[in-house]
C-alpha cells in the first residue's frame, strides 16, 4: 500500500512519503529547526517543508498523527497553481530562537528570506492553506525576486 501525498497519516508514513527529501521548518521548545524532518514527530503543531521551491508541504501535527497538505508550484510558467505569494516583513522576528542548527542563510536557513504561499484550497475542499519556502535561496535562476526586500525570518 502506498502512502498518500496529502491527508491524514502517521508520522512514519509522512516521513516515508510526502516529507522524504525535504528541508523542513518548525519551532519547538528547543528553538527553530531548519533541517530534514526528525525521526519522531516533533512537539510542534505545524511543520513546513520544501524541495527546489516548487514542491511544498504543510503538516499539522497531533501527536503521531500528521495532517499533510502538498502543493506543487508551477516554476516553469505553464499555468499551474502558484498561490498568492505573501512575503514576511524584513525584521518581523516572528521566529527568533535558533541554536545554530540547519543550513546557512544562503542555503535557506535562518536569515534567509522566506515567503508564504497561500493556496485557496486543495483536494477535498480544504483551504485556504499557507505553505512556506525560502524566497531567494532556492528560487530558479532568472525568477523574479521581491523588489521591496521583504521576506526575512
Amino acid at each position: 500500500m502506498s502512502t498518500p501525498a496529502s491527508g491524514r497519516m502517521s508520522w512514519a508514513q509522512a516521513l516515508a512519503g510526502p516529507l522524504a527529501g525535504l528541508t523542513c521548518l518548525w519551532q519547538d521548545l528547543d528553538g527553530l529547526h531548519i533541517e530534514p524532518a526528525p525521526a519522531s514527530a516533533p512537539p510542534a503543531s505545524l511543520l513546513w517543508g520544501w524541495r527546489d521551491g516548487s514542491y511544498l508541504a504543510r503538516v499539522r501535527l497531533d501527536g503521531d498523527t500528521a495532517f499533510v497538505a502538498v502543493h506543487h508550484v508551477d516554476t516553469a510558467g505553464t499555468g499551474g497553481a502558484a498561490g498568492s505569494v505573501v512575503p514576511w516583513a524584513l525584521g518581523d522576528r516572528r521566529i527568533a530562537a535558533h541554536h545554530g542548527r540547519g543550513p546557512s542563510a544562503d542555503a535557506g536557513g535562518l536569515g534567509a528570506a522566506y515567503e508564504q504561499i497561500v493556496v485557496d484550497g486543495i483536494e477535498g475542499g480544504a483551504g485556504p492553506i499557507t505553505f512556506i519556502r525560502p524566497s531567494r535561496a532556492l528560487r530558479p535562476t532568472g525568477a523574479a525576486q521581491p523588489a521591496d526586500g521583504h521576506g526575512g525570518l
